[in-house]
C-alpha cells in the first residue's frame, strides 16, 4: 500500500514522504490515526505543495527545537533514590522519572524523547541522549545518588573534623605555667 506521511515516524519516513507499507498497517494505524493519506493520484498532485508547506512548518519547529536543546545540553540532573548500601537502588530510573525530574525543572520533555543507553539501576554518573527531533539532539547528565547518602558523607565529614579538632590541642606543645 503506497501511503504518504502526514508526520514524521522514526522507523519509516518523514512528512511528505511517499512510502510503500503493508496493508495492515496502513489501514490499523496509519490511516485511522491520521498519521498518513492514501497516494491517490489526487494526493500525488498536491504532494509537491504539501511537501513546500512542510518544509516552512518543519523550519519552524527545527529552530524553536534548537532553543530547547540550547538550555538542555550540559544540564545536570541530580536524583535521590532508595539504594542499598553496595549501591543498587531499588527500582531502576526509567525515561518517565527523568521526564518529570526534567519538568521540575522548567523543562517539557516527553518520556519518548528520552534515549537511556542501558537501566539505570545503580547509584552513579550516566549520560543521558534527549531526541527532541530527527535534527535536534541534546545531552544531559544525569547524577544518580543514594537516599541519605549526602547525610552520611556530611556526617562522616562533621566526625572526621571533630577529631582533628580533638587531636589538635593534644599534639601542642605544653608551656609550663610558673
Amino acid at each position: 500500500m503506497q501511503v504518504i506521511l502526514l508526520e514524521n515516524i522514526e522507523s519509516l519516513g518523514r512528512k511528505g514522504d511517499q512510502v510503500n507499507v503493508r496493508d495492515g498497517f496502513g489501514r490499523n494505524h496509519l490511516l485511522p490515526q491520521r498519521k498518513a493519506i492514501l497516494a491517490t493520484p489526487d494526493a500525488l498532485s498536491r504532494l509537491t505543495t504539501m511537501k513546500k508547506k512542510f518544509a516552512v512548518e518543519e523550519e519552524k519547529l527545527v529552530s524553536e527545537l534548537k532553543g530547547v536543546a540550547g538550555k538542555l545540553e550540559g544540564l545536570k540532573l541530580e536524583l535521590t533514590m532508595r539504594a542499598t548500601a553496595e549501591g543498587h537502588l531499588f527500582g531502576s530510573v526509567s525515561a518517565h522519572v527523568l521526564s518529570g525530574a526534567l519538568a521540575e525543572k522548567g523543562h517539557q520533555v516527553a518520556e519518548r524523547d528520552i534515549r537511556i543507553k542501558e537501566p539505570i539501576k545503580t547509584v552513579g554518573t550516566y549520560e543521558v541522549a534527549i531526541h527532541l527531533h530527527a535534527d535536534v539532539k541534546a545531552g544531559i547528565t544525569v547524577v544518580v545518588e543514594a537516599e541519605g547518602a549526602a547525610a552520611a558523607a556530611a556526617l562522616a565529614a562533621a566526625e572526621a573534623a571533630a577529631k582533628a579538632a580533638a587531636a589538635a590541642p593534644a599534639a601542642a606543645p605544653e608551656t609550663p605555667a610558673s
